[in-house]
């Protein structure tokens, strides 16, 4: 772990996850018979990494594993990492409740991912696609 890795913002694209229409979609899927792998391609579970329910109330976020080893070692490490999230005009706590792919296998560009409470939090209606900055609150 790195000094001063907590005062590193990061300036990324952000999108939203777990929001209640990304859910049905979900299990609309895996009703219909697909694999969970299939199923991620059009939705989210609602559930994260470390089987935390992100659909709840609470600020949660989702960040590419390759942050989270970076700062903690290890992906395990990592869970429920408080994250700052701002954008403009707002900011939020979040805890690090699941994991994005890897970095290379992202094709949105989007470099974090935030729930349903985060959103609300930063004045944002899912789904998202905008520009925010995030730093580690540890």
């Amino acid at each position: 772990m790195a000094d001063g890795d907590s005062e590193i913002e990061h300036s990324v694209y952000a999108s939203s996850f777990a929001d209640p229409a990304d859910v049905r979609r979900f299990r609309r899927c895996k009703a219909a018979g697909f694999s969970d792998e299939y199923c991620f391609r059009l939705g989210d579970n609602g559930i994260g990494c470390w089987g935390d329910d992100v659909t709840g109330d609470e600020p949660a976020c989702a960040l590419p594993p390759e942050d989270m080893e970076e700062k903690f070692g290890s992906i395990d490490a990592a869970k429920h990492a408080p994250v700052l999230v701002s954008t403009d005009t707002h900011s939020v706590t979040c805890i690090l409740k699941d994991r994005m792919p890897h970095r290379w296998n992202i094709h949105n560009g989007a470099l974090i991912d935030l729930n349903p409470a985060a959103c609300a939090a930063l004045n944002l209606t899912p789904p998202v696609m905008t520009r925010v900055t995030w730093r580690w609150a540890t």
